[in-house]
């Protein structure tokens, strides 16, 4: 079992120097996973990555693979290693699973009784319990949650407590402008022995220096204007290590369908941070209220590019919420 863990910790260190999502890198040994030999082409066709980076993924994790060749092997050791890694239950990313059939009934309770009364002047909509339940399987599922540096930046859902319940992160960080939500999630962690941290941090100040640089994922669902995703999603840049090649942005936003125009300056804001959209998934989200976006928002999942930056750094002044 060490030997399993002291290998995972390897693969997320490939990650982090070859850019490539530890989802990724898991797949590959799921499909090697049986001690086969695969052709090199149908290796990269089978799991979407080119051969460049396959090539990295190889010399990082040489000790792997058996001899280079047009074919890729595992070595026993390896076969066996990847086998306690993945499980009996791993599902490669292109067989994504249902995460509607993700639900636990502990989890579900326990979040739906300590959501605090949602702040209308903080655009504080509650996320239903069960799509939190979602959210954290959906992250378990892409890797997002094991040895991972984990920040919730602002967390009225309670997002963070569906993470711990898996108790793989290496850390759990929750800032929030609103103290009832910190002492909620707090009294949680304490009782459960989850381990989250709980910071209070205004997103209109400047992010202090012990947030950042310091996170491999960061969680968000911000206010739904344009000054309220630029401003979240530039203090998720800043808070992202900058050494981790494959970071990680997971961030909500909704909009009613008869105004399809209003998502065109969010795609902007992420494109003008240097952001890549990896996957999005529509009316993810289900809310209590929030009947002008139809009580739903989709969920963005964006990875860091070398052009990544934040757009706003110091102290903003401007408005971010719905309501002036």
């Amino acid at each position: 079992m060490f030997m399993a863990e002291s290998s995972y910790k390897k693969l997320l260190e490939v990650s982090r120097i070859v850019g490539l999502p530890i989802k990724k890198i898991l797949d590959i040994l799921y499909y090697l996973g049986s001690g086969k030999r695969i052709l090199n082409n149908n290796l990269l066709q089978t799991v979407g990555v080119s051969r460049n980076v396959l090539n990295q993924v190889k010399q990082q994790l040489e000790e792997f693979f058996i001899q280079k060749s047009q074919f890729t092997v595992l070595s026993n050791q390896a076969t066996t290693i990847a086998k306690k890694i993945l499980g009996e239950s791993y599902t490669p990313e292109e067989k994504l699973i249902n995460i509607s059939l993700a639900k636990n009934t502990q989890l579900l309770s326990l979040i739906s009784h300590s959501q605090p009364q949602p702040i209308r002047g903080y655009d504080q909509f509650l996320a239903d319990s069960e799509t939190v339940v979602k959210r954290a399987a959906l992250m378990d599922f892409f890797a997002d949650i094991e040895g991972k540096r984990i920040l919730f930046l602002g967390d009225d859902d309670f997002t963070s407590v569906a993470i711990a319940f898996y108790r793989k992160a290496q850390t759990i960080t929750v800032v929030d402008i609103d103290k009832k939500i910190l002492d909620g999630i707090q009294e949680i962690s304490d009782s459960s022995s989850y381990q989250i941290t709980t910071k209070p941090y205004d997103a209109r100040e400047k992010l202090s220096p012990e947030l950042s640089g310091k996170y491999d994922i960061v969680f968000t669902d911000p206010p739904y204007t344009r000054e309220g995703i630029s401003l979240f999603l530039s203090r998720a840049v800043q808070a992202l290590d900058p050494t981790n090649q494959a970071g990680r942005i997971y961030f909500c936003y909704g909009n009613s369908d008869r105004a399809k125009e209003r998502y065109l300056p969010i795609y902007e804001v992420i494109i003008s941070s240097g952001l890549m959209i990896r996957w999005v998934f529509d009316k993810f989200n289900r809310y209590s209220g929030a009947e002008s976006i139809g009580s739903a928002s989709s969920l963005f999942i964006c990875d860091v590019t070398p052009k990544t930056k934040p757009k706003i750094t110091g102290e903003y002044k401007g408005n971010i919420y719905t309501e002036r």
